[in-house]
């Protein structure tokens, strides 16, 4: 039974929004930072996460700690971001936000620049907008429910580069992996490097016939190119062809199975 659900605080950023969409009548607890979601895990409770945007792409922080953090993923969620400037008055000299809301308003921001507005990141974006409550100086860029709760003034909605802006958030846990899901994913780690070993990688899944959507090279951090690959596949674990591909990597790379889940909208 969850008991809690750790989101990337403070309230009404887009993680708390998407976590109190779906479990409004669980405990909500915001915290600073994505890595301080996966430290706070507990075996009664989940996080939420955000990990990809359609315009800006991955969020680095999560992929980094999925490699770095013993979890599973259980779900995730495709939630339609939609962005605001708000402010305590017209007069701010200073926008803040989290780095990926800033790159998928960057359009907008680069206007600003312009005009001699500062440009700030902050670890959130509902971070951003309790600063802006605080200091007439500066706008936050974020969501309208964090405007409204920080009683600031909405000075323009919709600022996104594009009109639909999606991010998919991601549903995580400590508990035992599922293995029933529309969508698998996984860590690959070589265990040696030599040449064509990607090309080996990727043509298990062609010969068992699944479609990879999504691989991502992450740094080890134990010295230059070396890299461990995140993957997406289309298919669930219970899937005899996705179980016959991950037995044959495991024959010269070590696969960390992240766990099979649907994609909610």
């Amino acid at each position: 039974m969850i008991e809690k659900i750790i989101t990337l605080g403070p309230k009404f950023s887009y993680s708390y929004n998407v976590a109190f969409s779906h479990y409004n009548d669980i405990e909500i607890e915001p915290v600073d930072t994505i890595s301080a979601v996966f430290e706070n895990l507990s075996d009664t409770g989940h996080g939420i996460v955000p990990i990809e945007n359609m315009l800006n792409g991955s969020v680095r922080e999560t992929f980094l700690a999925l490699q770095q953090n013993d979890v599973s993923i259980i779900n995730a969620f495709d939630y339609s971001i939609e962005h605001v400037i708000a402010s305590l008055g017209k007069e701010f000299t200073t926008i803040m936000s989290h780095a990926q809301a800033l790159v998928q308003c960057s359009k907008y921001v680069d206007e600003m620049r312009k005009k001699g507005i500062k440009v700030i990141e902050s670890s959130s974006t509902s971070r951003a907008m309790e600063l802006a409550a605080k200091d007439k100086t500066v706008a936050a860029i974020g969501s309208l429910d964090a405007a409204k709760y920080y009683k600031l003034n909405v000075e323009k909605k919709n600022i996104s580069n594009k009109d639909e802006n999606t991010t998919r958030f991601i549903e995580i846990s400590i508990q035992e992996i599922k293995t029933n899901g529309e969508k698998t994913s996984v860590m690959i780690t070589p265990t040696v490097d030599r040449s064509g070993l990607l090309f080996e990688i990727l043509s298990v899944f062609k010969i068992k016939n699944l479609n990879l959507t999504k691989i991502e090279s992450i740094p080890t951090g134990e010295k230059m190119n070396d890299y461990i690959f995140y993957m997406d596949i289309d298919g669930c674990m219970d899937d005899d062809n996705m179980r016959d591909a991950f037995d044959f990597l495991n024959t010269f790379v070590d696969v960390t199975v992240l766990g099979s889940y649907n994609i909610i909208k």
